[in-house]
Parts: structure tokens; sequence; C-alpha cells
């Protein structure tokens, strides 16, 4: 599935890389320009994600009362279908027919939600973006802290592996990697570009860098990263990886959080499939109701705590906004007249 999403990050930037790169980019910013008014990543997200539903309001309702419109003729058209069943020309006319009369667009509620799709991916893409450069620069810091000496050799790799061609990642990108594993293959190329003993002499500093260091280091140095339960927000929300996403064991309180965003994001997502297939009388996406809630535990579990911040803040969003559309578009029963 992760690799399914890049792929689909890799297309659309080969179709337009000034256009998507410069969206993803200005999501970003528009994420930083609010951290620097709170001061903290995982409320920055939460607003973030209350602003992009305000901003995609309009596209919601508009789905909505197009879905509503629908809803409202099926009685109609459940009589077409019935009537001209073995006349599909004439069954074709006559709901071409009954959709004019009622100004229903049947593509009408889908339209508005396949718009939202690419914004979703760039949403993903923005806090990928800024995950990676803030954590990455997060333990450049904290290797800094702990071994002052390894600095002017740190400065020489990252400048190699800049201005090389054959890396084909920033070092942002490749520290978080190396705190979890430093036999990676990334390594044998950064040898080659920065020289093996100060690549060496690297990895043997971040080996020996503890989750206890890195903590008291996080806790000192970066506030921001710190949300109710949750350590590092752009670690996963797990008991199962360090504030820098190493393994641990489960009971060694070295635990990033605790699996809370995950179960709230299916809950959350199982209440609003519940919601809108309630709303939209839709049997047939009974099956993605059943198994999105499942997808987004896996994703949340997976990725950034920061991801799961959104993913839930936006669920509850639509679950409020579901309620009061419900509320003030609930059906009278009487239908509609042909």
């Amino acid at each position: 599935m992760d690799n399914l999403i890049a792929g689909i990050f890799v297309i659309a930037e080969a179709a337009n890389p000034g256009l998507w790169g410069s969206f993803v980019n200005f999501l970003a910013n528009v994420l930083q320009l609010i951290n620097n008014v709170t001061n903290n990543y995982g409320l920055s997200v939460v607003l973030f994600t209350v602003l992009m539903r305000f901003v995609l309001l309009p596209l919601d309702l508009k789905a909505k009362a197009s879905t509503k419109k629908i809803n409202e003729i099926q009685p109609l058209l459940k009589e077409i279908n019935e009537k001209y069943k073995y006349d599909p020309d004439k069954r074709n006319k006559k709901t071409a027919e009954l959709y004019q009369k009622h100004g229903v667009n049947p593509l009408g509620g889908c339209l508005p939600l396949l718009i939202q799709i690419p914004i979703f991916f760039a949403l993903f893409a923005a806090l990928r973006q800024i995950s990676s450069m803030e954590l990455g620069g997060f333990l450049i810091d904290a290797i800094k802290h702990y071994d002052p000496s390894i600095v002017p050799v740190l400065d020489e790799i990252i400048k190699a592996v800049e201005a090389s061609s054959a890396v084909k990642q920033k070092m942002v990108d490749i520290i978080p990697q190396l705190f979890i594993r430093t036999d990676l293959p990334i390594v044998e190329q950064m040898k080659e570009v920065a020289g093996a003993e100060n690549v060496s002499l690297l990895l043997e500093t971040i080996k020996n860098i503890s989750n206890k260091d890195i903590y008291s280091f996080l806790n000192a140095q970066y506030g921001a990263y710190k949300f109710l339960w949750i350590k590092n927000v752009w670690i996963a929300d797990s008991p199962l990886v360090s504030v820098v996403g190493r393994p641990i064991d489960l009971l060694s309180g070295e635990w990033n959080g605790l699996f809370i965003l995950p179960i709230l994001a299916g809950i959350t997502s199982y209440y609003q499939a519940k919601l809108t297939n309630a709303s939209t009388s839709n049997q047939q996406t009974g099956g993605f109701a059943a198994i999105f809630p499942i997808l987004s535990v896996w994703f949340t579990a997976m990725y950034t705590a920061a991801f799961g911040v959104y993913w839930v803040t936006n669920n509850i969003f639509q679950i409020v906004q579901q309620i009061i559309y419900n509320r003030t578009n609930s059906p009278e029963g009487e239908g509609v007249k042909s």
C-alpha cells in the first residue's frame, strides 16, 4: 500500500511536477504558518484540517445535494427500470428525461468527491514533506548535541551527499532511516561520496545514542513535537516504536504513542461511513463502509501521528457536518411526483 501511494505521487509529479509540487509546497507552508502561531504541530494539524474542511465545504454540500436529489427520484427510476426492462433504448431515454425534468446530474454526487481525491493526496504529501524535514533536522541536531566532536564530520557528509548525483536522497531523509537500521544499501553510496571513515564514524555515533538520550533532547529542545499522549508527532502513534521510530519492547516504557489514534480512526471512520450510508440509502457502498475503517486503522498505525491527527480530525468534522446536514435536510417522506 505504501508503494502504491508513493507510485501515485510519482505519477502526479511526472505529469506536472511544477503544478503538483507548488500545490504541495503551498499546503506545507500553510501548516508551517499555523505552527508559527501555535508552536505545537499536533494542534497545528488540527487547525489545518479544520481550515481545509471549510475550504472543501461547498464541494461537500454540492455533492450531498446532488445525492439527495437522486435518492428522491429513486422510486421513479425503479418504475422506469421495471416498465422498460426489456427495452434498453426506451429505458435510457426515459431515465434521461427524468433526470432533465428534476434537474438531476447523475454524476453530480461523484464529481465534487473526485476533485477532493488529488487534494487528499496533496495533503498527505505535504505532511510527508514536513515530517521528513522536521524529523531529519531534529535527529541531525540530536547527533550534534550528543557528540559535538562529530559536527565537522557530519557537516562534511551532508555537503558531499547533497552535492552528489549518485545518492538519490537528502540527509534529512537518510538520517531517520539510519537510526532504525545502519546496514542499508544507501550506506555504501554514502561511503563512496563522503568517505568510508567519515560514514563509519557517523554510524557508530548513531548506534551509541540511546532512546533515552533522544527523548531527553526532545523534551529540552523540541516541545512543539509533543501532543497529548504522543511524544513525537512525526513518528507513528505506537507503543512498539520509540520517539525516533526504533522498534522497542511493548512494556519498555520508551513508546512514542499508545495506538489511540488508530483506534479513534477506526471508530470515527466506521461512524462516518454509517452516517453517510444512512443518508444516501446506497446499499452498494456497504462493502466499502466495512473495509474502510480497517484500512484507516492500518494507515494511521503505519504513518506519522501527525497524519493520524489529520485523519481523526477530518472524520470528526465530517461526522458533525453530516449530523447537521441530516437534521436540516431530513426527508419529508412524500417523495417526488413524475
